[in-house]
């Protein structure tokens, strides 16, 4: 509801905490505590307003307009919902899909901008709150943007669209000191109209509000006139044109739609347009039901907003630098040699001392040049052009190396629609315009030519090397794409890579099959390592989770285009959530007949019999009168078909794993690959569902039920088992890699938890401290760790935050590397509870806590505690990345090898023959398997069993290693000694066999020849009983 506290001046507060002083340590504490404070707040407030607007008691400042188009302030907090405005605004993308994708950048642009903490520029306090298909935004207020045009003044860029651009020389100073310097964007030069005659012909002619006046600005642009000086004049940004800074009322300057600081995705620009034409190429060689699904084109608004990720443009700046390096080496020790020849073509008699003096000061320059500092560079620049009189004269490299970076930043604004040419206003920014769209079409093709299959590459032998740990779901998945400069638009890409490696894989095995049932000679090696099943597992879910997401918030929203604040599936959310989820988990759709038979069989009620009407209005938000049966109930064919053509438009790909023939049923013999408890588990968590912990029905048929015809309840999740539908929130000023997260309108803050400290002491002693670990320094690093956790602990008040969980691991490994193992479990646990407090008990972190806390437990030789970590580590793989996770073999293992050297022999025998039957991808993972397992039963004394272990070993070793190989010829030894002992041991067993028939023949004639005296003896007295009797 609304809160009845004083009114908060958030800008105000947050401009005042980010100006505080920094000088000392004392004072950057408090500075961040405030900052994070306010920010915090401002979570909790926006949440909380969001709420209000939601429950209808905040009323909008524009009523007269459609519903949509609604703005609201309450609490000095800004509220407005993130669709296209219309044509009043200055923008370049149009459309729903592409305003709610431009506000995500923003939001994570000013992280960005809130991160880089440059003096002088300012940002509002932004938080995106997501519900029932609603994305709203909310914003503190400039100070002076509410109380008319004379309060406040625009800088930088446009408002109106039909405005002319500006440029502040103040501000674009500004703007190249931080954006420019920290984020590689160049400076260039654009029309001040940037929108095409067609574009403004059909703005003029559709817009709403009349084109304002616009007077003289301080650098002499004039107002809004037809004249030749509009189209002749232009200006220089730094940034994309959409961008505004805006001079409050208070006189600070303020950045505002910051949408872009890379440039857009030449591979999702149409080839016509100037783009790569890779998507072109992939759907010319597509065919059949997947080309249907697929677009032709990529002309779609939404893929306006699609820019490169940062970290692909620090990758690529960093291979571009480190070649230019190597480039000028190589120059330079050209040049020295050239050097060295003619000065010995000169000297014959041997003047060596000076020139191995030259020689030697020759490489100490050239070693000097790639770490040297800009000041010394200019005193060695003075220095040697006084020396040098030779008239080539080259600039130091220290300066050649500056400029060459410079000349890396990026342009971010090309391939933009609806602008206008600047070749007839300045030919050189025309030639410069297209070296950026070459350079950002260069970038493009570097995504899709080496980082996409790089990581494919990674993920093949990253069961071999050990540098890679494997997502366990979609979070870490969308982590570690993006740690690659990998947009998750690129999952489809991504899924046809591995298909390929996965289709190679099985024709290896064919090959070495067919090898192996030939002569000796003919025999191939396969392959090592395998691509991992999980992999594409993972790709699709995402992609499905992904997909199910825009589907059902499109369900939720339907019918509010034309300005209505709510639907009948928003109504009833619980009704359409379950018979969505129902549709999506399952593989088809029950007959009346099967739905007749289960509900008789399980009773009814929750467990998807027939819901009766008081639980039916416990579910229901709004009461709007009128007929129930208005709600449309999508069965499962619809809801599926939509689902794909989302996955085809979104992510270009058509699946194979879910909605097929085979994708769910076993009869075939095939085996079922479709993740649905970890897509439940996804949908759930990007749609903020809560649902009844039970076990659901999943992978079989379903029923999308509805409200009437006896109100019969979808199958396999019910309505009643919706517990609640929580707003997903999105903070601008959170860790870098966050994104929406749910959170309750009840509980925590929103967002409080992830939000970035402003402490650049912390992060940096942490990175110390970890450095120090790795090259061994262990007491260092433990202090650097306990200190960095302090830090931000003053920051926070509280331990439940990312970077202190961090910190507590590094504790936790430093404290076991010095042998205080009671220190170091008491840090593990503690980074377990942390990080159980921050993603619930199944997240990734979870898993890697899990582990870290068995390998020390382990180490320490409490194998039975560590056990239970293992073994809860073993059960999140399989919940959350399913059954064929690469690591579940390997942690079998470890269980197994782990009570091998207890000497609880049956144990890791069950343990090793767990671990086989579970596929792994390094080949020669199984052979250790195998031969393990052959170990135990040789010490168990079962030789022949041993022998058969050993012998799969063998052949192993052989296929993937060949006959040569000193692994092979060792097993090969092994195996003849096990196959010599079976042997004795066979002949030990018959002869006792022998002997125990020979004892039990033995046995068996003693006992007939008691029988025998026996009987006899019982005859004999039988005799003289009778014989008694006569005499009587």
């Amino acid at each position: 509801g609304i809160s009845l506290a004083g009114l908060r001046d958030w800008n105000e507060e947050l401009q005042t905490a980010r100006e505080m002083p920094g000088e000392t340590f004392g004072e950057r504490i408090e500075r961040a505590r405030l900052v994070h404070k306010v920010l915090t707040d401002f979570g909790d407030a926006s949440l909380l307003g969001v709420k209000s607007i939601l429950d209808g008691y905040i009323l909008p400042m524009n009523p007269n307009e459609p519903s949509r188009s609604h703005v609201y302030l309450h609490n000095n907090i800004f509220f407005s919902r993130a669709v296209d405005t219309g044509l009043d605004t200055f923008k370049i993308v149009q459309g729903d899909g592409a305003a709610k994708k431009s506000v995500s950048r923003d939001a994570h642009n000013m992280g960005v901008l809130h991160r880089l903490d440059v003096p002088g520029l300012h940002t509002l306090a932004t938080v995106l709150v997501e519900y029932l298909g609603q994305r709203i935004v909310c914003q503190s207020v400039v100070p002076g943007i509410l109380h008319g045009e004379k309060s406040h003044s625009l800088l930088y860029g446009a408002v109106e669209t039909l405005s002319a651009l500006r440029c502040d020389e103040e501000m674009h100073k500004l703007l190249e000191s931080s954006i420019g310097d920290g984020c590689m964007v160049a400076t260039r030069t654009i029309p001040a109209h940037p929108l095409t005659e067609e574009r403004m012909d059909v703005i003029k002619k559709y817009r709403i509000a009349p084109p304002p006046p616009i007077t003289e600005t301080k650098d002499g642009g004039e107002g809004n006139n037809d004249g030749e000086t509009k189209e002749e004049k232009s200006i220089q940004v730094c940034g994309p044109m959409e961008m505004k800074g805006i001079l409050g009322s208070d006189k600070r300057k303020y950045v505002l739609d910051c949408t872009r600081l890379t440039p857009r995705d030449a591979n999702w620009v149409g080839q016509e347009n100037g783009g790569t034409g890779r998507w072109e190429d992939r759907y010319a060689t597509k065919s059949g039901s997947g080309k249907k699904l697929v677009p032709e084109s990529l002309e779609d608004d939404e893929w306006t907003a699609c820019v490169l990720r940062p970290e692909l443009v620090t990758n690529y700046a960093e291979m571009k630098i480190g070649e230019y390096l190597a480039e000028r080496r190589r120059s330079l020790a050209e040049k020295e040699k050239k050097k060295e020849e003619q000065d010995g073509g000169e000297k014959k008699d041997g003047d060596d001392e000076p020139a191995s003096g030259k020689k030697e000061e020759a490489s100490k320059s050239s070693e000097e040049w790639v770490n040297v500092p800009e000041s010394k560079a200019k005193t060695d620049s003075s220095d040697e052009a006084s020396k040098n009189t030779d008239t080539n004269k080259e600039p130091t490299l220290a300066k050649v190396e500056e400029e060459y970076i410079r000349s890396l930043r990026y342009n971010v604004n090309v391939f933009l629609p609806y602008t206008r040419s600047i070749e007839i206003i300045d030919d050189d920014a025309h030639q410069k315009l297209k070296q950026d769209e070459e350079e950002a079409r260069n970038l493009a093709r570097h995504l899709w030519d080496r980082a996409i299959p790089s990581l494919t590459k990674e993920i093949r032998q990253s069961s071999g090397n050990g540098l890679l740990q494997l997502p366990v779901d979609g979070k870490s998945l969308t982590e570690l794409i993006h740690q690659r400069g990998i947009n998750c638009r690129y999952l489809g890409r991504l899924a046809e890579l591995a298909k390929k490696e996965e289709l190679e894989d099985a024709l290896a095995n064919e090959m070495a099959a067919a090898s192996a049932d030939s002569e000796k000679s003919s025999k191939k090696k396969a392959p090592r390592f395998r691509m991992p099943l999980c992999w594409l597992e993972l790709l699709e879910c995402e992609m499905v989770a992904r997909a199910a997401k825009h589907v059902l918030d499109a369900y939720m929203t339907e019918g509010q285009e034309g300005g209505g604040a709510s639907n009948a599936a928003t109504n009833v959310p619980a009704e359409t959530i379950a018979s969505f989820l129902s549709a999506v988990l399952s593989v088809g759709e029950e007959s009346a007949a099967e739905t007749e038979r289960r509900t008789n069989s399980v009773g009814g009620g929750s467990s998807g019999g027939a819901l009766d009407q008081e639980d039916m209005n416990a579910l229901t938000l709004f009461d709007c009168g009128g007929d129930e049966e208005a709600l449309p109930i999508r069965g499962r064919d619809e809801i599926w078909s939509d689902i794909e053509r989302e996955i085809g438009r979104r992510f270009r790909y058509t699946l194979t794993l879910y909605n097929n023939s085979t994708s769910g049923s076993k009869k075939d013999g095939g085996d079922n690959r479709a993740l649905y408890t970890p897509l439940l588990r996804r949908i759930c968590q990007r749609s903020g569902i809560r649902l009844v912990a039970k076990q659901y029905d999943l992978g079989k048929k379903c029923l999308c039920g509805g409200v009437g015809n006896g109100l019969t309840a979808s199958y396999p999740v019910a309505p009643t088992d919706i517990l609640d539908i929580l707003p997903l929130v999105k903070h601008a000023a959170s860790v870098a890699g966050e994104s929406f997260a749910p959170c309750s309108f009840h509980g925590n803050a929103a967002g409080s938890t992830s939000l970035h400290v402003l402490l650049s002491d912390a992060k940096t002693v942490y990175e110390y401290g970890h450095a120090n670990l790795s090259s061994g320094n262990v007491a260092v690093a433990l202090d650097y760790s306990l200190e960095a956790s302090a830090m931000y602990q003053r920051v926070l008040d509280s331990p439940i935050h990312p970077q202190i969980c961090k910190c507590l691991k590094l504790t936790a490994v430093a404290h076991f590397h010095k042998n205080e193992h009671d220190l170091a479990i008491a840090a593990a646990i503690k980074y377990l509870a942390v990080s159980i407090s921050l993603g619930g008990f199944d997240s990734a972190e979870v898993l890697h806590a899990h582990l870290t806390v068995a390998d020390i437990l382990l180490g320490t030789g409490r194998i039975p505690e560590g056990v239970k970590h293992l073994r809860a580590a073993q059960f999140l793989m399989e919940f959350m990345a399913g059954k064929h996770y690469a690591g579940i073999s390997s942690t079998y293992y470890r269980m197994g090898s782990h009570y091998y050297d207890a000497g609880k022999l049956e144990d890791a025998l069950r343990f090793y023959k767990v671990a086989a039957s579970r596929r792994s991808e390094d080949r020669m993972f199984d052979c250790l398997i195998a031969r393990n397992s052959a170990g135990v039963l040789a010490r168990l004394g079962q030789f022949k069993a041993a022998f058969d272990y050993e012998k799969k070993a063998y052949q192993l070793y052989v296929t993937f290693l060949g006959e040569e190989h000193d692994a092979t010829k060792a097993c090969s030894n092994t195996l003849m000694q096990l196959m010599k002992l079976a042997v004795e041991q066979e002949k030990r067993s018959k002869i006792q066999e022998k002997e125990r028939v020979k004892e039990d023949a033995a046995d068996a004639v003693a006992d007939q020849i008691r029988a025998d005296e026996e009987a006899e003896e019982a005859q004999q007295k039988k005799k003289k009983k009778q014989s008694k009797k006569k005499k009587k």
